[in-house]
């Protein structure tokens, strides 16, 4: 099973490689105080991880930022509320590319910043941000994923929600834009 999942990850990073129409994108960096929109997509898959993001984006609407959100939910009954947009395993196609609504409804939303919430490599998710119609675009230290971020966040010895939130907080609030 491994080695399927390995060859569909292959199709998956060479069709990302050929359609990504980067060239076309405006980018500028924004820091917390500069910009006004934020995207945040994340895996909903671990209930636990859920109120994380969750505390995050209400931070960021209680400074008076326009939020978009958009979760990933990894099993094939869920579906979006009015509350929060979803999708899930069913939308995905044989290369894990996620095809429905929801997603491209939020791909081609302009915002300033878009922030990929996860530690390991989520194709979905990078999918998305590499399509996304946002200026600046920020996500976890994939080698492979490159193209799909403008900052990509790096950490060697803790991989939870909590602490790449936090560092996402953290360059927000340093950059200099």
């Amino acid at each position: 099973m491994a080695l399927f999942n390995r060859l569909k990850a292959w199709f998956f990073y060479r069709f990302l490689r050929k359609n990504i129409d980067d060239e076309n994108r405006t980018k500028k960096v924004y820091n917390i105080n500069t910009a006004s929109s934020f995207g945040v997509i994340f895996d909903a898959t671990i209930a636990d991880n859920n109120m994380l993001v969750a505390n995050f984006i209400g931070k960021l609407k209680a400074s008076g930022k326009k939020v978009y959100s958009l979760a990933y939910i990894n099993d094939k009954k869920t579906e979006s509320s009015e509350l929060m947009k979803f999708f899930n395993k069913a939308s995905l196609n044989w290369y894990k590319i996620p095809q429905n609504k929801e997603v491209d409804e939020f791909i081609k939303q302009p915002m300033d910043v878009l922030i990929s919430v996860h530690t390991k490599e989520s194709l979905p998710l990078q999918y998305i941000a590499a399509h996304s119609e946002a200026k600046f675009r920020m996500g976890p230290y994939v080698e492979k994923a490159k193209n799909s971020y403008d900052w990509m966040i790096h950490s060697e010895s803790d991989h939870s929600i909590k602490t790449y939130l936090n560092q996402v907080e953290f360059y927000l609030k340093s950059i200099n834009a």
